[in-house]
Order: structure tokens, then sequence, then C-alpha cells
């Protein structure tokens, strides 16, 4: 994990964009496969912030969202700014660190979930299928035969499996929620902005591997690469990924911005991410950040210079917040990125 700093201290190698970092002078070990795989869409250039967002981050966390949780934290003992030091996932001032579900979690999900909208989904569907096939058949078929030949293998090899999926993950749910919703095993992948470090850990499920680090570099030494996906229908999808300048290491950070079909998106999420990792600019101003914005000392100090109202977000009526992110879209798509 990362090293404890003073509260008010950036670390030596803490990412400053405008300072000049030579490149390294290690040999290049990457294959050409695995260029082939990572670094063949264009790569994406570090420049002055455009205070763009994405719009899934307008979406996720909002002022309702800061509203709420200013309201849970007045009931509890622990705030939830002292209590995040015990999580594997974190998004605040310090560090942008990711962690999943354990697999068997993410199992008994799909099973309920898949269950649910299957069996909701499609039997009325198959209600009037079943109808109008009815309709369709001779007049010497009687119901029974129907039911029995053309009925009956639906109903007791798919919806039945289905709605028992469906039963099953809601008691386990309601009964047993712990076995449903275990505790996470430890982080993916954490950018550190008080040390600058991309790091990418081993993988948590595996007997003790959790919170091990597998790979860690400056984030200088990486660059972000835009990769563009053709699917079957002939959507094309764009997603970002972080390539290490010189090492096998990527990290394809599709979890807080999913792979999209909006190319701008993707650069908005590249955007936001330097300057969130650049300690010479303050936090990116939205709904995610404001509760942290003063325990970071150069927003801090940007703050108090021109008057930020330190609950602006929270403040903001739902009126209001929509034009801002209608006004944060259109500026979006009139964004010129080349």
């Amino acid at each position: 994990m990362s090293a404890t700093l003073p509260s008010d201290d950036y670390a030596p190698s803490a990412y400053r964009g405008q300072r000049k970092t030579s490149k390294r002078l290690a040999e290049n070990r990457q294959g050409a496969v695995f260029r082939k795989s990572w670094t063949m869409g264009p790569s994406l250039p570090r420049g002055k912030p455009s205070g763009l967002v994405p719009p899934g981050f307008l979406g996720t966390w909002h002022p309702a969202w800061l509203r709420d949780l200013e309201a849970r934290e007045k009931r509890k003992d622990v705030t939830e700014l002292e209590e995040r030091h015990t999580y594997h996932g974190r998004l605040d001032e310090e560090c942008l660190r990711y962690a999943t579900l354990p697999r068997v979690t993410w199992v008994l999900i799909w099973i309920h979930n898949g269950g649910r909208i299957l069996f909701t989904w499609l039997l009325p569907i198959f209600l009037l299928v079943f109808v109008f096939g009815w309709t369709q058949e001779p007049a010497s078929t009687s119901f029974k035969e129907y039911f029995w030949d053309g009925i009956f293998p639906f109903l007791a090899y798919f919806f039945l499996p289905t709605l028992m999926c469906w039963g099953a993950g809601s008691y386990m749910e309601k009964k047993h929620p712990k076995i449903m919703y275990q505790e996470i095993k430890g982080p993916l992948w954490e950018l550190n902005r008080r040390t600058g470090m991309v790091t990418l850990f081993r993988d948590p499920e595996k007997e003790g591997q959790s919170g091990e680090i597998r790979a860690q570099a400056p984030f200088h030494e990486w660059d972000g690469y835009l990769l563009t996906l053709p699917d079957h229908q002939g959507n094309v999808w764009h997603k970002r990924v972080l390539v290490h300048q010189t090492e096998e290491w990527v990290l394809p950070m599709n979890q807080l911005v999913p792979a999209t079909t909006n190319r701008e998106d993707v650069l908005a999420y590249w955007d936001l991410i330097n300057q969130y990792m650049d300690v010479t600019q303050p936090l990116p101003d939205i709904p995610l950040f404001e509760g942290y914005r003063h325990l970071d000392p150069t927003t801090r100090a940007h703050d108090e210079r021109t008057g930020r109202d330190p609950r602006h977000w929270r403040a903001m009526d739902d009126a209001s917040y929509e034009a801002f992110k209608e006004d944060n879209w259109q500026r979006l798509i009139r964004q010129r990125w080349d």
C-alpha cells in the first residue's frame, strides 16, 4: 500500500504536469504482441485541463447523493472520512483505488438478477406466443396435447429454473446477506495523487495475495491510449487504457467509465485523470470530491484564493444541476481534442 505522509505533504514522486521528467533509461521489454494489443490506438495527450467531466461521473455522484451522504454521517458516530481508510476501494483526495466484489458474489448476483430478468421479461412474450399458437392449431388438436407437447417443456426446463434462481437469490439476499455480499478481499489498482504512483495489485482472490503489489511506477511513466473496437452490430466502442512505457504493464480503466460509443466521454475521462494526478492543479470540481477538497493542500489554497463556497454542490438545487449537466454535455461535444 501507499506510504503514510504528513497531511499537507506531497511525495517527491508526485506528478507535476509542468515539470519535465527524463525518459526512463531501462530497455523496452514490451513484446510485439503486447504492443499490438495495447498501444495500437492513438496516444492521449497531456495538456491544460478543459474542466469537462464525463457525463457518467455527474450522473453517479450528484448533489442529492452528497446531501444523503451528509445526512447518514450525522446519524453515525464515525464519519465517512474517518472510516474510509478501512475500505479497499477509495475515491477521494488521496487516491483512486478500485476494488470489486469477490467472484462468488458476482456469480450469486448474476444468478439472482438473471433469473428475475429472464422470467419477468420473457414469460409475457411466451404467453402471447402460446395464445397465438393455440389459435393456429387444427381443430383436431386438443388443448391437453398442445400444452404437454408445446408448452410444458418450456415451462419445466426454462421458466421454472429461472424462477428458482430468482427465488433463491431473493432468499439469500434477505436471509443471508453476508453470504450473498461477501467482503471485498483487496484492491485491483490504485492511482495515488499524493505519491504520484500508479499501482497494480495481485489477484486478491488468490490465497495470500490480497494487497500485494504486482507493478508500480510513477504516473509520468504511463501513457494513455484510446482503444477503439467494433462489435458485431457495427457499433464502435471506445475505452481508455494506461500502458507503461517500457514494461508489459497495462491498466484498462473501464471501471469508472465503461467502454462507450461516445469518444468524447473517454477523452474527458483522461482529461479528468490528468488533472486529478497533477498536484499543481486543484482537484476536479465535481460533486465526488467536494467533501475532500479541504484535505488537499493545492485545492484548499485554490478554494481560499477564489472564495469557492465549500457547499457549492451540496447547496445546488436539482434544476441548476440539470442545467450544469446539459452545459457540460454541449461543451463536451464541441470540444476540439486534437
